[in-house]
């Protein structure tokens, strides 16, 4: 999987990526997660929906902790 840093998300749209940054923030309705993810590039917020993945990946998203400041 190809690495691209969140600025150029925008190039890459369909494709599967890797970001490498770290969570900054994280927030949950329900079945819903949303998860602020930041690199030295800009921030993108990635949506988690409980039905789109598997248990763990579901679960994960509702431990992720911030990056303390």
């Amino acid at each position: 999987m190809k690495h691209v840093y969140v600025e150029d998300l925008g190039k890459h749209i369909g494709e599967q990526v890797r970001l490498k940054g770290w969570l900054a923030n994280r927030s949950s309705k329900g079945k819903l997660h949303f998860l602020q993810f930041r690199d030295g590039t800009g921030f993108v917020q990635c949506v988690v929906f409980k039905k789109d993945v598997d248990e763990r990946r579901s679960n994960s998203a509702t431990t992720y902790t911030r990056r303390a400041r």
